[in-house]
């Protein structure tokens, strides 16, 4: 973990209310994994605002988010050349078993964003499916925004081979549902699922109606990204305390990557 001053890059609105911002960040590149995060100290506001790292380049880091406050509407108005504060990379991210090879990611809206960076890592070894569900077309993150090469294989196309389903509410992209409605078609294709997206889709999630052997199976092996307010960000306020089956946990510093059946759903409060 490190405090830096980061130069930015760019900072392009890429949807409605959507923002992508690379930085020059090094040491977090370097060292950063799919699953963690940064805190960024935004202007006047006491407490950092926590952002999923989105995709490493280089010596650059990106983050991906939507303007729904002081600290993301601050963040949007940066500017070529500008510096912001960085601490990270935090938390613990996601881990693919030794074993496996085909991969299922389910994004929901924003969530896409740290799975972009599981992608860049896990693209050149594994085959993925992603599945990946917005309220409507407009919100669908536009992949046209990705770095043309994977840092890992660069000869290789970061979504060249890659199976891809998009899902949207209104039906005005892709297929029309939930992208929960599509997990049980790769169930017994996939080795691990991993999933990033409102407290909503991973309660679903958890009811899929699967075989219960299969169910159980798929559960143990689904590792999701979740999404709380947090003070700190460092593990020492516990505002970001959450329940699970062995006992409270702290997100920044305990996830905020965690098994799909270790969290006490109807507990959970964002």
């Amino acid at each position: 973990m490190k405090q830096i001053p980061a130069s930015i890059i760019s900072n392009e609105k890429i949807a409605p209310n959507m923002h992508l911002v690379w930085a020059d960040a090094p040491g977090i590149a370097f060292s950063g994994q799919p699953g963690q995060f940064i805190t960024i100290y935004c202007e006047d506001l006491p407490l950092r605002r926590p952002f999923s790292i989105h995709q490493v380049s280089s010596n650059q880091v990106a983050i991906l988010f939507k303007v729904v406050g002081k600290g993301t509407s601050w963040l949007s108005q940066r500017r070529r050349g500008d510096e912001i504060d960085i601490l990270g990379p935090l938390g613990k991210g996601f881990g693919i078993m030794p074993s496996a090879k085909n991969l299922l990611l389910v994004a929901g809206g924003i969530g896409i964003a740290p799975l972009v960076f599981l992608m860049q890592r896990a693209s050149s070894q594994h085959s993925i499916t992603l599945i990946y569900g917005a309220s409507t077309d407009v919100e669908l993150y536009p992949f046209s925004s990705l770095r043309a090469e994977a840092p890992s294989n660069p000869s290789t196309s970061l979504l060249e081979g890659m199976r891809f389903i998009s899902v949207t509410e209104d039906g005005t992209a892709g297929e029309k549902g939930m992208a929960t409605n599509i997990i049980p078609r790769f169930v017994d294709w996939a080795d691990q699922i991993f999933a990033c997206g409102p407290v909503e889709m991973y309660q679903a999630m958890m009811k899929m109606p699967l075989q219960e052997e299969r169910r159980k199976i798929k559960i143990e092996k689904s590792q999701v990204s979740l999404e709380v307010r947090m003070g700190c960000g460092i593990g020492a306020c516990y505002g970001c305390t959450i329940n699970t089956t062995e006992g409270l946990r702290q997100v920044c510093r305990d996830g905020p990557v965690f098994q799909l059946e270790n969290i006490l759903w109807q507990e959970v409060r964002i």
